[in-house]
């Protein structure tokens, strides 16, 4: 994952003086959020996932003054924990985002653009086959990845924060920098990792504040 971000980050410094002559119909965002997730029941089975960090990368195109589609990647870890009487699973994961989203942008200041988002994701869930418990003691569980299908939503805005700076503010860069704080939501079915006993048949939400440094171009 570090070797993905930073990779990304490299592209945004290298397509930034591109970026310089155009006219901010394409940006790149690189972002940090918490995510923080909605225990589900069902089926006599209580889910309870523990709340992570998570890595946001999202491009955005542009066709009109208002309307702009985007492209998200994210990837997360966390524990999805099931208690089905009188035993407890504990399951570490990792979690990948495939998304993408239609933007609205219903108001645009020099300093602030604020926006809207709603599209459809792909969960995929990585069970790590070395990191699973059954009532804390280390045990083997035939876990098996599944991906499963999401609503995303969501909103936020964009701040040109750097345009207030000294030096930096007096640059031709500055337009083409942002600080981006928004809201992420996705709605999806719990996963089981096709584990007898894990299955819940309930919704699960995540929900991932975010900031992050865009670069228009």
């Amino acid at each position: 994952m570090l070797r993905t971000t930073g990779m990304v980050v490299v592209a945004l410094f290298l397509l930034t003086p591109i970026g310089l002559s155009q006219d901010n119909r394409f940006d790149v965002s690189l972002g940090a959020a918490a995510v923080f997730s909605k225990p589900s029941t069902g089926n006599g089975t209580v889910l309870t996932p523990t709340n992570s960090g998570a890595v946001v990368i999202t491009g955005r195109y542009r066709f009109s003054a208002w309307s702009s589609v985007e492209l998200n990647y994210a990837r997360t870890a966390n524990s999805q924990i099931y208690f089905s009487s009188p035993l407890t699973y504990r399951i570490h994961n990792t979690i990948g985002e495939y998304s993408g989203a239609y933007v609205l942008s219903f108001l645009q200041t020099e300093k602030v653009e604020p926006f809207v988002f709603a599209g459809a994701a792909a969960l995929i869930f990585y069970p790590s086959y070395s990191a699973t418990s059954i009532n804390n003691v280390q045990t083997y569980l035939p876990a098996t990845q599944q991906t499963k299908p999401a609503f995303l939503y969501g909103g936020g805005f964009d701040y040109r924060i750097f345009s207030s700076l000294p030096m930096i503010g007096r640059s031709n860069l500055s337009h083409h920098l942002a600080l981006r704080f928004e809201y992420r939501g996705l709605v999806y079915k719990a996963p089981d990792f096709k584990v007898q006993n894990l299955f819940t048949g309930e919704r699960g939400h995540m929900a991932e504040p975010s900031v992050g440094l865009v670069v228009k171009f």
